[in-house]
């Protein structure tokens, strides 16, 4: 999940005035649709939508609960008749995606790929790298989505490199050197996506597959999604003891993203008030802390009620108690 992901939300749904706005004629468009699929409203404006809504198969609306991993907002477009192969798509910059494949990169849980499968998703449509959503699945240690994948028929495109990924991902030290002894430079062969698992392990809160890919040589560095490093996915999902380990090897404490131009601590209050990460265990406070009695930079943060992405009442409290954003009201979650 990035610092920027579609977790965040487009603005509150009002369903009260959707209806007033049917009653009185108005027929939704694909955007309407769109907006109303984040689910802020338990998707009663969507359904609301959905009654009216006309060419549903045309629609790309399915873009927003498969950012957010909602399930119930892709049951309710497919049931209405949405395409599950409608290219969807991402931001102004980057190419459309297939459904399945974006469901599986965005780490969606297994219901709602199943969902797309039952409704005739293509298992096998890849992205523009060319690599089908059962090679990301493996990659990303989800032998429950790969394993979902081959019953609808995917083919298993998977490699060495990604095979060693994998063993990373299930913290199995014995099978990871096993591959990297098979496969001499095996780590160079993983490419910038394959590096960038690191930074998804980071966010994942797994520590020890962050220690295995270390050991085998990828780099401090690497870079994942709105281009953070390791330390920057650890920081945004409360993972304090992966963060520790980074910041035993050497990772730049002030790196900074490519795409908000911000450091770690930063991340780490603004997902300390996300509903939703991926480290199942996050632990806000140790990592806040972790990050300013290591030295981080406290200079880019504010407590401005004002705030679309603010932290948690308790970490707020807590960056108070540093003497951050002294003065200023508390910003609320």
């Amino acid at each position: 999940m990035g610092y920027g992901n579609g977790r965040r939300r487009p603005g509150a749904a009002n369903p009260a005035i959707a209806q007033l706005l049917l009653e009185r004629g108005a027929t939704p468009d694909d955007h309407d649709l769109y907006l109303a699929g984040f689910g802020d409203d338990n998707y009663e404006s969507l359904r609301l939508l959905l009654q009216h809504a006309r060419n549903v198969s045309e629609s790309t609306a399915l873009a927003a609960p498969i950012s957010t991993g909602y399930t119930e907002g892709v049951r309710l477009l497919l049931e209405a008749g949405a395409d599950p192969n409608r290219l969807l798509p991402r931001d102004d910059t980057d190419p459309p995606w297939p459904p399945v494949y974006a469901a599986v990169q965005s780490g969606c849980p297994a219901e709602l790929v199943g969902l797309l499968l039952d409704a005739g998703g293509d298992p096998d449509a890849p992205y523009q790298d060319q690599h089908s959503p059962h090679r990301i699945a493996v990659r990303q240690g989800r032998i429950d989505i790969a394993d979902l994948l081959a019953r609808y028929g995917a083919r298993d495109d998977t490699t060495d490199a990604d095979r060693f990924l994998l063993a990373c991902r299930q913290g199995n030290q014995a099978e990871a050197e096993r591959l990297l002894r098979a496969t001499p430079g095996l780590p160079g062969l993983l490419g910038d996506d394959g590096q960038a698992a690191l930074v998804d392990a980071a966010g994942h809160g797994q520590a020890e597959a962050v220690r295995l890919m270390l050991d085998a040589g990828i780099p401090l560095d690497a870079r994942g999604q709105d281009g953070a490093t390791p330390l920057h996915a650890a920081a945004l999902s409360g993972s304090a003891q992966v963060m520790w380990l980074l910041l035993n090897r050497g990772a730049d404490i002030e790196a900074r993203d490519t795409t908000y131009d911000t450091t770690p601590l930063d991340w780490a209050q603004v997902g300390s008030g996300f509903h939703n990460v991926d480290n199942p265990a996050p632990d806000w406070i140790a990592t806040i802390r972790t990050l300013i009695e290591a030295g981080a930079s406290t200079a880019d943060i504010t407590l401005s009620p004002d705030d679309p992405k603010p932290p948690s009442p308790q970490v707020a409290q807590l960056l108070r108690d540093y003497g951050i954003g002294a003065g200023q009201p508390p910003s609320h979650s």
